[in-house]
């Protein structure tokens, strides 16, 4: 992948062209694709499309990464609270409120032609449904791209989508990686598919009549073999908005030091961090940790973390299943934001899930008493917050001894900090937990001579080992987790950088589908580009007019002229494409007024609509 260059902030103005190319839109879907494995990657194809292009590696899906809640957002503009499609069943879905961009493009103008070739099935089967005016489902990535060459050749879409599934097969199989070469090989592959589907864009006989933008993106990165939870590598993922002759920017994010909370229980310099991306402390395997069929023991930890994803903060086990032996704390599937409790022996599991939402950047205490013929209680500063039968568990006994940070097979990293692990033969009262959790642990305490291993986790060392303070000589060793002061954290910020739903909104915006707020949608149009594509369309002689224009902050704008009886809405944008506000009309001929009173200084763009179909772009400068 060439690097371009970087801009912090774009602010991108937009510009209508008045023309007779007809606008096009083809959307280009690469599942499963790490930005770092991207870049990494020799990919000529994508790498031509960067160069004229609005570019992000540092784009997000900063919701559910999982395919389906990942497609859904790309697809119909919209997060997993609105969509409601949370996993790979599209189970609940709310499509009929939150559509798919074809459909919106197809109820605004059915004679718009659109299209969906897909590898993965179900983007097909549940989002697009019946919606595009040809869908196919294909079982290779060469076969998207040879159907896709074929169609563009004797067809014409004015909205193509198409799924290759390829990259992320390659992940789950081998790793989400850059340094995995199966991984890298995958994307390069891929990036040929992409070629031959642009060389047949490229070869259609009416290209030079058209306005090809051409968005690709994908659904999510991943960690080890998966992707589901919250981390970075998971998260990040990447934009193109490629258009001929669009001058190249490259959005990145920005980094900051943010004060942190310091932790109000424990005077200390510096603590354990684990950074998501599979470090761990590993406690070797000891009988003090064979808890068996009936032993009961407890477990405390102190954690400060702003990641409530799917992980293994503290346990003994292979967490790619709750039905495996042993225990685990981590968070609510997939996203928290409660964290929760999970003990199994191989057939059975028990989960806890009334914990707190904990990932809030302060420090909280989590303790679980585990009575083997009774109950499971969950505490949080100390205070008693729930409790669960697991007296039918039987072996959790697993071998891997104590795991802080991942699971037994460094998955399921944990972001944040950790300290003050402790683990207890037998299960301390309310009282004890009430009373020690945040207090140093002393000889004080009553249980003191029950303690199987103490880990403070708080006195930074280059030496890999970890002592145990407990006396029973349990020593960890560190792999990976580092050191880091409490008095700032590293923040990234990635404010001015895209989102997955902003796909659909910057398609719709060039094909000059009005976007209306009743819609609402959570993308924003990167493009202010919208090209009409004749003379009807663009309403040349329309008598409206802004007045005054430029205007100052917060004076009476108007809308005056002839023809504003034919109007119906006016949709208002700032200069980077963000939707503000759509305003109704009552096909009247008098004046119009526009709300500008809440509107900082810049300059705007107002699309004003007919009920037949005709579309006008007025400018305001509001200074």
């Amino acid at each position: 992948m060439t690097r371009i260059f970087t801009v912090t902030v774009l602010v991108l103005m937009y510009s209508t062209i008045w023309c007779q190319q007809a606008p096009k839109v083809l959307i280009i879907g690469i599942d499963g694709v790490r930005s770092d494995a991207l870049e990494a990657a020799n990919t000529p194809n994508l790498d031509a499309l960067i160069s004229q292009a609005i570019y992000s590696p540092d784009a997000l899906n900063d919701d559910i990464t999982i395919s389906g809640p990942g497609w859904s957002a790309i697809i119909c503009g919209v997060w997993s609270d609105k969509h409601l499609v949370t996993g790979n069943n599209f189970d609940g879905n709310n499509y009929e409120d939150f559509p798919s961009v074809i459909r919106r493009i197809e109820d605004y103008n059915s004679d718009f032609h659109t299209v969906s070739i897909c590898h993965w099935g179900p983007i097909n089967d549940h989002i697009i449904a019946d919606n595009a005016d040809f869908k196919l489902n294909v079982s290779a990535d060469a076969d998207v791209e040879s159907q896709a060459a074929a169609y563009l050749s004797v067809n014409d879409p004015d909205l193509m989508f198409l799924h290759f599934d390829d990259v992320d097969g390659a992940g789950h199989g081998s790793g989400f990686t850059p340094d995995n070469p199966t991984y890298i090989s995958t994307i390069e592959q891929t990036d040929i598919h992409v070629g031959g589907v642009l060389d047949a864009v490229r070869s259609r006989a009416t290209y030079q009549e058209e306005d090809w933008l051409i968005l690709v993106t994908t659904d999510h990165g991943g960690i080890g073999t998966s992707h589901g939870g919250n981390t970075f590598s998971e998260e990040r993922v990447f934009f193109i908005a490629s258009r001929f002759g669009l001058e190249p920017q490259v959005l990145r994010r920005d980094s900051l030091y943010e004060a942190a909370t310091l932790d109000p229980c424990y005077d200390r310099e510096e603590t354990v961090f684990f950074s998501g991306d599979g470090s761990q402390i590993q406690v070797p395997d000891h009988p003090d940790f064979s808890f068996g069929t009936s032993r009961d023991f407890t477990v405390e930890c102190r954690v400060r973390t702003s990641n409530s994803s799917d992980v293994s903060i503290v346990g003994n086990k292979d967490w790619d299943t709750g039905l495996n032996p042993g225990f685990v704390f981590s968070f609510v599937f997939p996203s928290g934001p409660e964290w929760k409790v999970n003990i199994g022996d191989g057939t059975n599991r028990v989960d806890l899930h009334t914990g707190g939402t904990i990932a809030d950047n302060e420090w909280h205490t989590l303790s679980v008493t585990f009575d083997r013929d009774g109950m499971m209680e969950m505490y949080e500063d100390g205070v008693w917050l729930g409790s669960a039968d697991i007296s039918g568990i039987g072996d959790i006994d697993t071998g891997f001894g104590l795991l802080f940070g991942s699971d037994s097979e460094q998955d399921y990293p944990y972001a944040g900090y950790l300290s003050e692990v402790r683990v207890w033969d037998g299960v301390l009262t309310a009282d004890e937990i009430a009373n020690w959790h945040c207090r140093p642990l002393a000889d004080t305490h009553s249980s003191y001579d029950d303690l199987l291993g103490y880990w403070p986790l708080m006195d930074s060392t280059a030496d890999p080992v970890i002592s145990d303070i407990s006396g029973a000589q349990h020593d960890a060793m560190n792999i990976g987790a580092t050191w880091q002061a409490q008095d700032s954290v590293l923040m990234e910020d990635f404010s001015d950088t895209p989102r997955l739903v902003d796909i659909p909104v910057t398609a719709m915006q060039h094909l000059c589908v009005p976007i209306l707020e009743e819609w609402n949608l959570d993308g924003r149009a990167w493009l202010m580009d919208c090209v009409f594509t004749s003379a009807e369309d663009l309403w040349p002689d329309a008598d409206i007019r802004v007045a005054p224009n430029p205007a100052s902050i917060g004076q009476s704008v108007r809308l005056i002229g002839e023809d504003l009886s034919q109007v119906t809405t006016v949709n208002v944008y700032d200069s980077r494409g963000q939707f503000i506000r759509t305003v109704s009309h009552d096909g009247s001929n008098k004046p119009l007024l526009l709300d500008t009173g809440r509107l900082p200084s810049g300059n705007y763009l107002l699309q004003l609509a007919t009920g037949d179909g005709r579309v006008k772009s007025l400018s305001l400068v509001l200074q």
